[in-house]
């Protein structure tokens, strides 16, 4: 069977066939450095298909592959660890030589077809990226959880998805009467960056205030994880674009100095609220929660987060050392512009023939008020040169 699949999709696989073929799971530092004294022993790894599982259970000196339904269990191959080894090196390069946004891997189309595999997905979309059981020295017996994956493969891999739903909506008050919001929004087009020059234009003559989230479920989940959190997340993006800093760790570090929830009522505070906070928006993220689907929290089975690192390498942050990944995710991750989706023929209105229709970062007018929407989608980033903070007025 021929599979198309994204570098993310095929990622899943690499991850699981890896993992089987050397038997073992390190715990990472906040480096992505393996950590020798925690490793987890691999006894056996899942993968869900539409109508069956298949599961890949490790010996001491084979790898066998069962085709299991609800009726059955077959046992379809078994392998040496060298040849799943091999196999595992062959997903890696072509992952990291795959072109386009899907694309094939003929190396190992064989290996596909003699296992009957349909997807290269090794999780269900509704679970976990990975479901392995591992041995767990810490309780000392064996215990089947769950990880999320992300791939640090390809380009930059997102943490918190985007949609037209996660457009936070401000509004904006005290521009003078009769101002022109067409004349406005084509006069700052061509202005770089776009967004950033029309918050400051903005700000020179009004206030800025958030509204509300344009999604009532991504409005839902974020209260469920803590109540200030759709208005702190509403200031990370109200400073990306007014300060042009995306990097979570430094955006942080300007909440905490403007304090713009007035947390500390102008005193000296050993707590940090706003990082304490935003580090509860990454994990839960890490965990699964998006903006869409209910969340409801539950971390029944749950191992951690598994990454999938540039040379292959694969580490995990078991849910053990919260901590660490805590501090993984808020110094690696950044805010990332999606696409806008605004007409470059009639600036201030969508773009019907985009293919990303977000439509955000222009002036509007509904029920006689303004508006303007700021998108809010996570990625992990690459390190990067620290900016000087712009201090501007503040809403």
């Amino acid at each position: 069977m021929t599979i198309q699949a994204n570098k993310g999709e095929w990622t899943e696989l690499y991850v699981l066939i890896k993992l089987i073929a050397e038997g073992q799971l390190s715990q990472s530092d906040i480096n992505l450095n393996p950590d020798p004294e925690n490793v987890y022993q691999i006894v056996k790894g899942y993968k869900e298909e539409p109508n069956c599982h298949f599961e890949l259970c490790r010996s001491n000196s084979e790898i066998k592959i069962y085709k299991v339904t609800q009726s059955t269990k077959i046992c379809l191959h078994q392998y040496s660890f060298e040849e799943f080894e091999e196999i595992s090196n062959s997903i890696f390069n072509g992952i990291k030589n795959g072109r386009g946004r899907s694309f094939r891997l003929p190396q190992i189309e064989n290996f596909i077809d003699e296992n009957e595999f349909q997807t290269a997905r090794a999780g269900s979309e509704k679970k976990a990226d990975i479901k392995l059981r591992i041995y767990d020295h810490r309780l000392a017996c064996e215990t089947d959880l769950g990880f999320s994956i992300k791939s640090l493969l390809g380009q930059d891999s997102t943490l918190f998805n985007t949609g037209p739903g996660n457009n936070f909506i401000y509004q904006i008050k005290g521009l003078p009467e009769g101002f022109n919001i067409d004349q406005f929004n084509s006069e700052t087009y061509d202005s770089k960056p776009r967004i950033s020059s029309r918050l400051q234009k903005l700000l020179n003559e009004s206030i800025i205030t958030f509204n509300k989230i344009q999604s009532d479920q991504l409005n839902k989940n974020l209260r469920m994880l803590d109540g200030d959190l759709p208005e702190i997340l509403s200031w990370y993006l109200y400073y990306r674009f007014l300060t042009k800093k995306s990097s979570i760790i430094e955006l942080t570090e300007i909440l905490e100095n403007e304090d713009p929830l007035n947390f500390y009522n102008n005193k000296q505070s050993e707590q940090r609220l706003y990082e304490y906070k935003i580090k509860r928006f990454l994990v839960e993220s890490a965990m699964g929660m998006t903006s869409e689907a209910v969340w409801l929290g539950e971390y029944d089975s749950f191992g951690g987060v598994i990454i999938a690192k540039n040379d292959g390498e694969i580490v995990c942050f078991h849910i053990y050392d919260f901590n660490i990944l805590r501090n993984y995710l808020i110094n690696n991750t950044r805010l990332e512009q999606a696409a806008t989706g605004e007409s470059n023929i009639t600036p201030g209105y969508p773009d019907r023939t985009a293919k990303k229709k977000f439509y955000y970062g222009w002036l509007y007018k509904e029920d006689n008020k303004f508006f303007i929407k700021l998108n809010l989608q996570v990625r992990f980033r690459t390190p990067h040169k620290n900016q000087k903070i712009q201090r501007n007025n503040l809403f």
